[in-house]
């Protein structure tokens, strides 16, 4: 009888480990993709935000209104209420003996366009009287003149300088100190005297005084 052989039978099984190898491989790979693919997400780029932009309001000018308001003047309404630029007379003024009407000077000529008549001494100033009131730098010769208002009892009121020679000399402001003290007759229109009319006085200094 013939001998029976133990032939062994081999299989190869390389391939299919090779393969479950590469498939178990493949696997942590994968499941790695999807890890990374987990972790890495997409970063949000933050929108940075401007500040809005603040516009200040304009502010519109208040126009203030004057608190007075100014008297408009024509240049004949200042010349007429400048009493410096009237016209001096010629003589002095002096206690000369008449009717007791006066002298006019013609209309405009006193303040605020009133009629000045020229003064009549109801009784001189003295010496003594106009001295008190004399500039002490005065020179030793001058003149002042001042226009005044007559009143009651033969007095002035309301005196303004017109005048005085040499210019700066205060002798205008010695006559307009000491004219409390004057007494005039008020210029007589029918016999009757008129108070509140405006009379001129001047007076000169020097070594004789005349009023």
């Amino acid at each position: 009888m013939p001998e029976k052989r133990n032939n062994p039978v081999t299989f190869d099984v390389t391939g299919q480990e090779k393969d479950k190898g590469e498939k178990a491989k493949d696997k942590p790979k994968a499941e790695e993709k999807k890890e990374k693919k987990k972790k890495v997400e997409p970063v949000q780029k933050e929108e940075v935000k401007k500040p809005p932009v603040i516009t200040p309001p304009v502010e519109t000018p208040v126009v203030k209104k004057p608190a007075f308001t100014f008297l408009k003047l024509s240049h004949e309404d200042f010349a007429s209420a400048d009493i410096g630029q009237m016209k001096a007379p010629a003589p002095a003024v002096s206690s000369e003996s008449g009717s007791g009407s006066g002298s006019a000077y013609g209309p405009g000529e006193g303040p605020g366009g009133a009629i000045l008549y020229r003064a009549q001494w109801y009784r001189e100033p003295s010496g003594a009287e106009l001295g008190g009131y004399i500039p002490a730098n005065a020179p030793r010769t001058g003149w002042g003149e001042i226009a005044c208002q007559t009143i009651e009892n033969y007095k002035v009121e309301n005196c303004q300088i017109l005048g005085e020679s040499p210019r700066g000399s205060g002798y205008g402001r010695a006559v307009q100190s000491a004219a409390w003290q004057f007494q005039v007759v008020p210029p007589r229109i029918n016999g009757k005297p008129q108070l509140g009319t405006w009379v001129r006085i001047r007076i000169d200094y020097g070594s004789k005084m005349a009023g």
